[in-house]
């Protein structure tokens, strides 16, 4: 029987999709908060925040919470694949 092994980007996936459910949900969670949630270092959450969804528009309030851009919307959002 074959186990199935876990990978690194499966765990990023996963995080990266709890992230963006979270701001649509308009839960506001802040980076620290994330860290704890998916176990992983507050420089991991910074990476994944402002450069792996970069193109999300999300902001940190005066608070710390992150939310999406006033104008961001996910159905007129345009995605650039470029490396």
């Amino acid at each position: 029987m074959l186990q199935k092994q876990k990978h690194n980007y499966d765990r990023a996936l996963f995080r990266l999709i709890g992230i963006i459910t979270m701001l649509l949900k308009d839960e506001r969670p802040t980076i620290k908060f994330l860290a704890e949630e998916f176990n992983v270092s507050v420089r991991t959450i910074q990476k994944d925040v402002y450069q792996r969804l970069g193109q999300f528009e999300i902001e940190k309030d005066k608070s710390g919470y992150l939310k999406f851009g006033d104008n961001f919307s996910l159905t007129t959002m345009k995605l650039n694949f470029s490396s």
